[in-house]
């Protein structure tokens, strides 16, 4: 099984302090970052209305990245949600908090905030 992150997702559950890759890798999940997330991760960390505590998040993100060897994908340059609605259509899980990706896609990973853990809805 192939799961996309999304940047709402990522820096969510780094917020609430949920091991989501381990989570996710012991639920059998192989994990794919689109490279359209990484610009969007970027491009917030800049913007000035992004909250310090997301900034750290955000931080942490990249570091993870760098630990972990990512498969790197594409999402043929489009908008990201539109890109991810698309994939999501196409078999990939989408691990988001967005609504309007969630309610068009039949397979969504969703945080589990009471147990500190993500996974299927």
């Amino acid at each position: 099984m192939k799961v996309l992150l999304d940047t709402s997702f990522i820096v969510s559950c780094i917020r609430k302090r949920i091991d989501f890759l381990t989570g996710l890798k012991e639920q059998g999940f192989e994990i794919f970052l689109p490279r359209e997330v990484l610009q969007e991760l970027k491009e917030l960390k800049k913007k000035s209305s992004t909250s310090q505590e997301d900034r750290l998040a955000i931080n942490v993100a990249f570091e993870m990245f760098e630990k972990e060897d990512f498969k790197k994908i594409s999402l043929g340059g489009k908008n990201v949600d539109l890109g991810l609605i698309e994939k999501g259509k196409n078999g990939f899980f989408i691990a988001t908090l967005d609504a309007e990706i969630k309610n068009s896609i039949p397979n969504k990973i969703v945080i589990f905030s009471s147990k500190k853990s993500v996974g299927r809805e």
